[in-house]
């Protein structure tokens, strides 16, 4: 078993066990005060009917005979109780001239005891112990009758009422700590079977974890390591694309770059020269434009799920693209249009927003021929935010519609610069922002329309 579940094992055991312990303490506790009350109950009403039963003999005997200062023998030969010598009582006779003593135990003194001096249950020290007294009179003879018991009575009986509950709790701790670490063990086994499995696993092994009869307790880690290991597989795979890709898309612009270079310096012009490197130095844009965009699309991938998002206007965003991308437009001879009345509030990344929409703006500038048409619109249509990106270009064929935003898939002529990763890019950041991105033909074969809808917050679609 690994040493993390044994000491896992062990703070529960411990843990449970010293819950255990707490509760059967405080359980102890009350039940001691419990039973000090209850003897304390008991007592008294023994006391006063021990009174009360003195007070009726001395009473018969009274008539009959003198009784006074007599004390019953402390030795007749009859085993003594262990609480007889905290026992005692006093008789005592009062009229005019004071207080004689009639009848008293072995163990009671000559004069009278605390307890006489008021009627009732009186608790007070007598010769450095702790004393509980009952004192009661009856009028018609005049006799006083003081019973006495030391208060140890009462807390021995209260502590060993506690100690009969607490001697079988304290015994059954160590079955108790053995049945809980027998049902521990038996109930992390799921959690040592899996342990075992990922330990034994191959790092490139990102198959579903099966373990047969998987606990229903775990269920929901395995569930999750599944999960795990299905975007691991995926985040491999990408990492595994992009290094073909990157190979595979560098490897021909670079050797024609180098070939364009070995012609330059055999040139015998300078015209020819000149025309050469203009060659090279438009290879070595479209090398960086595909580095460019192949690292965006590497940081997309390797990011989080669902990026950290902020308030922002998405009108803002489109009207600072459509500026910097002004200039192109011009370049090309192109009319570049923005319809976006009003604010448009979103939540998300500005960065990533402003990258999707130079790329779908940019790709139609790239495709769309001297004096054509780009018109980006941007409007609110209940909970969404939708845009339009449509050019006049020669727009997709029907049957490859579906293959828009794969890497590296470019249709149309090849003399168009591009690296076929700029509506792949623009696709990642929608479904980053829970959106939705479709293609389509402004006409049969003409023209391509890019919409694509973007979840609003819900107080600025109410």
């Amino acid at each position: 078993m690994p040493r993390a579940l044994n000491w896992l094992i062990l703070r529960v055991l411990l843990l449970t066990l010293l819950v255990v312990a707490i509760c059967g303490g405080v359980a102890v506790t009350i039940s001691y005060r419990s039973a000090l009350h209850e003897a304390d109950e008991l007592l008294d009403a023994q006391m006063a009917q021990t009174a009360q039963t003195l007070l009726a003999l001395t009473a018969r005997r009274a008539a009959e005979e003198s009784t006074e200062g007599e004390t019953i023998a402390s030795d007749t030969g009859a085993p003594r109780h262990k609480y007889q010598p905290k026992l005692m009582f006093q008789l005592w006779h009062r009229d005019a001239n004071g207080a004689s003593l009639m009848l008293r135990s072995p163990n009671a003194p000559a004069e009278m005891l605390p307890g006489g001096r008021q009627a009732g249950f009186v608790t007070d020290d007598w010769e450095g112990r702790r004393w509980r007294f009952y004192s009661q009179a009856e009028p018609a003879q005049s006799v006083l009758a003081i019973v006495g018991q030391d208060f140890a009575i009462r807390e021995e009986l209260a502590v060993e009422t506690a100690r009969h509950g607490l001697v079988p709790f304290v015994a059954g701790l160590p079955v108790l700590a053995l049945l809980l670490f027998l049902a521990i063990r038996a109930a992390c086994a799921p959690v040592r079977r899996l342990a075992d499995d990922l330990a034994a696993r191959d790092p490139d092994n990102l198959q579903p974890v099966e373990i047969g009869n998987v606990a229903r307790e775990i269920e929901p880690v395995t569930d999750a390591l599944n999960r795990l290991f299905v975007r691991l597989e995926s985040t491999l795979e990408n990492e595994r694309r992009f290094t073909a890709d990157a190979a595979h898309e560098l490897r021909t612009p670079l050797a024609a770059l180098i070939a364009q270079l070995q012609v330059a310096q055999m040139a015998d012009s300078d015209t020819k020269r000149c025309s050469v490197l203009s060659k090279c130095e438009r290879g070595a844009r479209r090398m960086s434009h595909l580095v460019e965009q192949m690292l965006t699309l590497a940081r997309l991938d390797a990011g989080p799920a669902a990026p950290a998002r902020e308030p922002l206007d998405l009108q803002v965003e489109a009207v600072a693209v459509c500026a910097d991308l002004g200039p192109a437009a011009v370049a090309g001879r192109l009319a570049l249009s923005l319809d976006a009345v009003g604010s448009l509030p979103l939540l998300g990344q500005a960065e990533l927003l402003r990258v999707m929409l130079r790329n779908l703006i940019d790709n139609a500038i790239r495709y769309t021929p001297a004096g054509g048409r780009i018109d980006v619109s941007l409007t609110r249509e209940g909970d969404w935010v939708v845009g339009v990106v449509q050019d006049d270009g020669p727009g997709v064929p029907e049957a490859q519609l579906a293959l828009l935003g794969q890497r590296f898939r470019r249709f149309g002529s090849p003399e168009v610069e591009g690296v076929g990763l700029g509506l792949s890019i623009a696709r990642r950041i929608v479904a980053l922002h829970g959106g939705q991105i479709d293609f389509s033909n402004v006409a049969a074969s003409h023209g391509l329309r890019v919409t694509l809808r973007l979840p609003a917050p819900i107080a600025a679609a109410s």
